[in-house]
């Protein structure tokens, strides 16, 4: 290729320079002017009480309206007339819990979810980033309090019965459909004591988003909000997420998990051998873990965890397996919604080694429950295999220690990369080292397949 360029050529690349710089100055300017819309039937008219679960049951029922799909009972009688395809499933919008206010101010109330005549589930509908985003999901039975709420819910829709239904219909209180009736508000005892939304996914839902897919902004042009109700990347996820530097470098602050890397050091340097493991518990003090092997430990149940902690032990592989990713991502599961990537799992190992993961995206973007089980043993093996076959043909030293047989951290963070890739969890994890001053560095993979160390200012 030359390394001249004409005269002319140069003049034109300039030029388009020019125009793209006005282009993209006029696109930021259009970005700050056009806010994300409220939306209307959340909006209060003068001293009027907002009514969130009636907001929800509008939304709802005017998604399946436009999209001609079926979550809500009006739109599979919709469905039985045209003869139509129909969902096995549905939200019963005239019977729902008490409207709840996290401590964020985030709005959410409860609906139960009906299918072959029966109540199977609780849906969470949630209204967040100060009234301009919307999302539906399935609870996770592994709440805690779950059964109880879902006990009250059976009961309210047993209520129901087709002879109440006739009998309260003279009273106004019931449609003429013979649909159930508007119980009121069914009341839930809320777990937990964070004030937070309870953990869930409803693969089968809309997609979290702003007012343009439910036809109801309270602004004309529907404003600039992110999701818009299409796709499943990283647009339909909270807007601002959590600065994972931040995070992590708050987290090694933490007296409690100070004392656990501590005890994990000294677990490995007292020649006990095996694994050593720390839940991080939503309520109360960090446990150990009570399942622990040469090469594994099992942190019990996700849903009451905020994060976990444990060892390897120099003699296998000294990075993240596919066991431990995927105890992340269960982890994650049971944050708080909007909150995903607050989860996280630690590890330390012989030589300094210590490093941290968190989960990169919204609920919506984590993998269908159980969909990672049934390979984990094959990933596994392939981290092992991978090892050997750097061990075995890297004699530059640029991913093992040589003379030693062991690999470094560029070996270490090279195998990490591939697993995640193996998994379908590429650019969802965050990969953190931390050094001997406990120091930061966020992992980057490049092109190349090489890492880089960023760090943490």
């Amino acid at each position: 290729m030359t390394k001249k360029l004409t005269i002319s050529v140069v003049l034109a690349f300039l030029v388009a320079i020019s125009l793209h710089s006005c282009r993209s100055e006029d696109l930021l300017n259009t970005s700050e002017e056009q806010q994300p819309s409220k939306f209307r039937v959340f909006t209060a008219q003068e001293k009027e009480t907002i009514n969130y679960a009636k907001g929800f049951k509008t939304l709802l029922e005017r998604y399946d309206e436009i999209n001609n799909v079926q979550h809500t009972a009006k739109a599979l009688k919709k469905a039985l007339k045209n003869s139509s395809e129909m969902a096995d499933e549905y939200v019963e919008l005239n019977i729902r819990s008490q409207d709840f206010t996290t401590k964020t101010n985030e709005k959410f109330t409860l609906f139960p979810l009906i299918k072959n005549g029966k109540v199977d589930g609780i849906i969470i509908a949630i209204l967040k980033e100060n009234d301009t985003q919307v999302e539906f999901l399935k609870m996770y039975p592994e709440v805690e309090n779950y059964d109880k709420m879902l006990g009250l819910f059976k009961e309210a829709f047993l209520k129901n019965t087709l002879q109440q239904r006739i009998a309260a219909k003279g009273n106004g209180n019931c449609s003429s459909d013979g649909s159930p009736c508007d119980t009121g508000e069914v009341v839930i005892t809320m777990p937990g004591t964070g004030g937070g939304i309870p953990g869930g996914i409803w693969n089968g839902g809309p997609p979290p988003g702003g007012c343009q897919p439910y036809d109801n902004c309270l602004n004309p042009d529907g404003g600039g909000g992110s999701g818009g109700g299409e796709g499943n990347g990283p647009e339909n996820g909270p807007t601002t997420p959590a600065n994972p530097c931040e995070q992590t470098k708050g987290m090694l602050q933490d007296q409690k998990v100070q004392n656990i890397v501590n005890d994990l050091k000294g677990h490995m340097n007292s020649g006990a051998g095996g694994e050593k493991g720390w839940r991080l518990n939503k309520i109360g003090a960090p446990t150990q873990t009570t399942q622990n092997s040469k090469h594994s430990v099992n942190f019990g149940n996700p849903s009451t965890m905020n994060g976990g902690y444990h060892n390897h032990t120099g003699t296998k592989i000294d990075i993240f397996s596919a066991t431990d990713i995927s105890a992340l991502i269960d982890i994650a599961r049971y944050q708080n919604i909007g909150d995903a990537e607050n989860g996280f799992m630690g590890l330390v190992a012989p030589n300094g080694i210590h490093y941290v993961i968190h989960f990169n995206g919204s609920h919506s973007e984590l993998p269908v429950t159980g969909s990672l089980d049934n390979n984990i043993d094959e990933w596994n093996y392939f981290q092992i295999r991978e090892q050997w076959d750097i061990l075995d043909n890297d004699t530059s030293g640029t991913y093992c220690n040589v003379g030693e047989n062991k690999l470094n951290s560029k070996g270490l963070e090279k195998i990490f990369f591939s697993t995640l890739k193996r998994m379908g969890l590429e650019n969802k994890v965050v990969l953190q080292k931390i050094n001997e001053n406990n120091s930061v560095s966020t992992i980057n993979l490049n092109s190349n397949g090489a890492t880089d160390a960023v760090p943490c200012i």
